[in-house]
C-alpha cells in the first residue's frame, strides 16, 4: 500500500513509498498557478529528503512565473508570518510536522497566512488533477531571493503582543526539547526576547530526530528525566516544524498533549468571556474550561485548516487541537508553537503559579486512544458499520462517526495523514472508558477485516 494522503491544504506520503520529487514539483506547479505567479515563501524542516522536495518545490513554482522568497530551514508558524509581512501571494512549507523521519509533506499557505481552507484546497487539486498549469516563458521565470533577518520581527508581532514584561519579571528557566527540528533556528532568540533563560536538548538541527516529532507524552521520557534532575521551571517540547507543543512540570511529569490547548484557554478566558473553535476528537478538558470561565466551544472536522477557517468566521478568540496546536486569534492565524509557549509562560508569571498548579486546574478524564490500519477502499464500508452501533448516543458525522453520551463519548475516523482508523474514547468513569474502548477496537477490527 502506498502511503501517500492528500488533504485540502497538503499533501503527505512516505519519501519514496508514495511521495517522490515529481510528485512535489507537480504540486508546486498547481500552486503557483493558483496564485496567479505572486511571489511565495518557501521553507523546510530538517529531515533528510527535505532539501530534495525544497528543490522540487521551487522549480515547480519559478516555472510558472512566481518570484520565490525561500527563508530555508524555517518553523512553518515563522514562514507564515512572513507571508503575511511580505504581502506574499501565498507559501509552501516542505515539512513532515509530527511525523515520523520517513515522510514529508507539502504545507500551503494562503496569503492571509492560514493553511489553505477547504475551498481553496480544491481549487489546487482541481488544477493539479487536470494539470493546466501557467508554463512561463525562459524570459518570464521567477526569480530565487534568499530571504533573511525576519525572526526579530517575528518575536515582536507575535509573543511582543503579550505581557513580556511580566514574563521577563518572572525569570523562568525554561528547558525545551527541539527534537533537531526547526525550533533550532530560533529558539534561543524567541527565549531571549522574553527573558528566560534556556535549557535545551537535542538543539542541533539534522535529520537524525533524537526520537519520534510527535510532542506526546510518550516522546517527552527525555525532557521528564532531564527536569527530575535539574531545577527549571517548565519543559516544553515540540515537532520539527513547532506547531504543536507538549508540556512536562517542573517535577519532571509529562502532561498529554490534550492539556496545552485547555491550560492556554484557561488562562485566555479568564480575561473575558470568548469563543474558541477545536475539533471533534480533543478532551472534553476544553468544554469544562471554557464553562467555568464563561466561555463557548465550536467543534469542527480535524485539520488546522478546518479548524482556523471556522474560527475566522467565528470570531474567535482562539483556536486549538487535542494534538498540542494552538492559535491566538487575531494575533495569528497559524497554530504556532512560539506563541503557545510564550502564552504559557504568560500564565504562570502574571499569576505566581508553577506550571503543575495551572495543570492541576484542568478537569480529569481518562481519554484512550487507537489505531487499525485501513486501506482507504474498507473505510466508507467500516464508518458505516460502526455508525449501526451507536444509534442511541448524539451522532455527529461531519468527521467520521462520533457518538457522544453525559459522560462520555466515541469518535472513529480515517486518518488525515496515514492509511489508519483512529478510535479515541474519553469519560469521567475509568472503568467504563476501559470497556468501551476495548468493545470499539474489537467491533472496528471486526469490520475492518471483513467479518461483519
Amino acid at each position: 500500500m502506498k502511503q501517500f494522503k492528500i488533504g485540502n491544504s497538503w499533501i503527505r506520503g512516505v519519501v519514496g513509498n508514495g511521495l517522490t520529487a515529481e510528485l512535489v514539483t507537480d504540486f508546486a506547479c498547481a500552486y503557483g498557478t493558483y496564485v496567479g505567479g505572486r511571489e511565495v515563501v518557501l521553507v523546510r524542516d530538517t529531515r533528510a529528503s527535505s532539501p530534495m522536495f525544497g528543490a522540487a518545490a521551487l522549480a515547480g513554482l519559478l516555472s510558472t512565473g512566481c518570484s520565490v522568497a525561500d527563508a530555508g530551514v524555517c518553523p512553518t508558524p515563522v514562514a507564515q508570518y512572513l507571508v503575511r509581512r511580505r504581502r506574499a501571494g501565498g507559501g509552501i512549507a516542505v515539512t513532515g510536522s509530527h511525523n515520523a523521519a520517513g515522510w514529508n509533506a507539502l504545507k500551503f499557505i494562503d496569503e492571509d497566512g492560514a493553511l489553505l481552507n477547504s475551498i481553496r484546497g480544491e481549487e489546487v487539486l482541481d488544477l493539479y488533477h487536470l494539470g493546466e498549469y501557467t508554463k512561463a516563458s525562459w524570459d518570464r521565470l521567477g526569480k530565487r531571493e534568499e530571504a533573511t533577518g525576519f525572526v526579530g520581527s517575528y518575536l515582536a508581532a507575535t509573543a511582543g503582543t503579550l505581557n513580556v514584561e511580566s514574563i521577563r519579571a518572572a525569570k523562568l528557566r525554561v528547558a525545551v526539547d527541539t527534537v533537531n527540528g526547526t525550533a533550532g533556528a530560533v529558539i534561543r532568540e524567541f527565549l531571549g526576547f522574553l527573558g528566560c533563560e534556556p535549557i535545551l536538548i537535542n538543539e542541533e538541527m539534522g535529520p537524525d530526530f533524537a526520537h519520534d516529532p510527535a510532542p506526546s507524552a510518550r516522546n517527552m521520557r527525555q525532557l521528564e528525566s532531564l527536569l527530575r534532575h535539574i531545577e527549571a521551571d517548565v519543559g516544553f517540547a515540540v515537532n520539527t516544524d513547532v506547531d504543536r507543543v507538549g508540556i512536562v512540570t517542573e517535577k519532571g511529569v509529562a502532561l498529554s498533549e490534550e492539556c496545552t490547548f485547555p491550560l492556554v484557554a484557561d488562562h485566555v478566558f479568564a480575561r473575558g468571556s470568548a469563543v474558541a473553535v477545536t475539533n471533534l476528537s480533543t478532551s472534553m478538558m476544553i468544554d469544562r474550561v471554557a464553562e467555568r470561565r464563561g466561555g463557548r466551544i465550536i467543534r469542527t472536522k480535524i485539520g488546522e485548516g478546518y479548524v482556523i477557517f471556522r474560527a475566522v468566521n467565528e470570531d474567535a478568540v482562539l483556536a486549538g487541537e487535542g494534538s498540542g496546536g494552538v492559535a491566538l486569534m487575531p494575533v495569528s492565524r497559524a497554530f504556532d508553537g512560539f506563541l503557545t509557549m510564550a502564552l504559557v509562560l504568560e500564565a504562570m508569571a502574571e499569576g505566581g503559579h508553577r506550571i503543575s498548579e495551572l495543570a492541576g486546574r484542568l478537569p480529569a478524564f481518562l481519554m484512550k486512544k487507537g489505531e487499525i490500519p485501513c486501506s482507504p477502499d474498507r473505510v466508507y464500508h467500516v464508518l458505516e458499520e460502526f455508525r449501526g452501533f451507536h444509534r442511541g448516543g448524539q451522532v455527529d458525522l461531519s468527521d467520521g462517526v462520533r457518538a457522544a453520551w453525559p459522560g462520555h463519548w466515541i469518535h472513529v475516523r480515517a486518518s488525515n495523514t496515514e492509511p489508519i482508523l483512529r478510535v479515541i474514547v474519553e469519560g469521567e468513569d475509568p472503568e467504563r472508558v476501559e470497556r468501551v474502548f476495548a468493545d470499539t477496537l474489537f467491533r472496528v477490527n471486526t469490520v475492518v477485516h471483513g467479518k461483519s
